[in-house]
């Protein structure tokens, strides 16, 4: 047993190799499987730290354009690396694979992650920020540019971003918390959307949901035209808007200020809320200020008619009712 223990240790082999590299060069890194944690420095250079067996290699190509990092094994057949790469801030990244948990902390240029089953972390970023997986969650924090995500079996969230949005999954939320952006398009097909962020003149925001509730939090003086849709819910606000007479639960419009922005809202089977940012993404369900697109409400307690109602099926129990209005006569047999 303990020489077997003996084999296996000397069985274990490590990479750690830094490789200088200039201004304009793109990291490509490829990995079947595994975890890819990307870190920067103030160099300007790449180290690739990972461990793994002594039948493995890790194939490290250097050029003008590009450094490529990817993992081989000798019989051929796929195997898992776990690697911590640490990239000057100016450099792009690319990273690709088919079970690769991706993490990415402080990268100043574009990022590029596409991966079928693992998670997506980016931290930073700026210009084109591409993410996309298949079943994996997706948050994306701090990055400036061009942000274009997707995933179908999983939730996206998105926090202080600057630039153009772009989030789209099937199954899964989507929530956006203080953005800077006058281009947000949303889509997801069973999942909420939260939008909290700015709402700039001439902007176009535009949030889609087949089964879903959409809040979004709109600030006072805000100037927007809103387009509001919703088959199968309500629309609810924490604040007083006029809606239309005429049909507002099926499709309505209506105007906040000179209308400058353009919003579009709609859930075929969920609420659409509107709410002030600060409040509770639940805010707006104990309050329907203005008119809304809720259902209409019960009738209140009758009042003694004297028409007489139906009256439910005798009980076959001969213990008197204890309601305190006067014992109905008996029936006659």
């Amino acid at each position: 047993m303990l020489g077997f223990a003996l084999v296996a240790l000397l069985a274990v082999a490590q990479t750690d190799q830094t490789v200088p590299v200039q201004k304009g060069t793109r990291l490509e890194v490829q990995n079947f499987a595994g975890d890819v944690d990307i870190r920067v420095w103030d160099r300007d250079a790449v180290r690739v730290e990972v461990e793994h067996s002594d039948r493995e290699t890790v194939d490290i190509r250097t050029s003008p354009q590009a450094v490529t990092i990817r993992g081989r094994s000798r019989n051929g057949n796929a195997r898992s690396f776990d690697y911590v790469i640490t990239v000057p801030t100016w450099m792009p990244v690319s990273v690709s694979g088919n079970y690769a948990e991706v993490t990415m902390d402080g990268v100043g240029a574009d990022v590029n992650v596409e991966t079928t089953r693992g998670d997506i972390t980016v931290r930073g970023g700026s210009g084109l920020i591409s993410l996309k997986s298949v079943q994996g969650a997706i948050s994306v924090d701090r990055a400036k540019g061009r942000i274009d995500v997707r995933t179908v079996n999983d939730s996206i969230r998105l926090s202080d971003i600057g630039g153009d949005v772009s989030a789209e999954t099937t199954n899964g939320g989507i929530s956006l918390e203080r953005i800077d952006s006058t281009n947000v398009d949303l889509y997801t097909v069973n999942g909420g959307i939260f939008y909290d962020g700015s709402i700039r003149d001439k902007g176009v925001y535009r949030l889609t949901t087949h089964n879903g509730t959409i809040g979004l939090a709109i600030a006072e003086n805000t100037n927007a035209a809103l387009s509001v849709r919703t088959y199968n819910g309500e629309f609810r606000s924490t604040f007083p808007v006029s809606l239309p007479e005429t049909s507002p639960r099926r499709r309505f419009s209506l105007n906040l200020g000179n209308g400058s922005a353009r919003i579009e809202l709609e859930s075929f089977n969920g609420t659409i809320v509107l709410r002030r940012p600060g409040e509770p993404r639940d805010a707006g369900r104990s309050e329907r200020r203005g008119r809304t697109s809720a259902k209409p409400s019960p009738s209140p307690s009758p009042s003694p008619s004297p028409s007489p109602s139906p009256s439910p099926s005798p009980s076959p129990s001969p213990t008197p009712s204890p309601n305190p209005s006067p014992s109905p006569k008996p029936t006659a047999r």
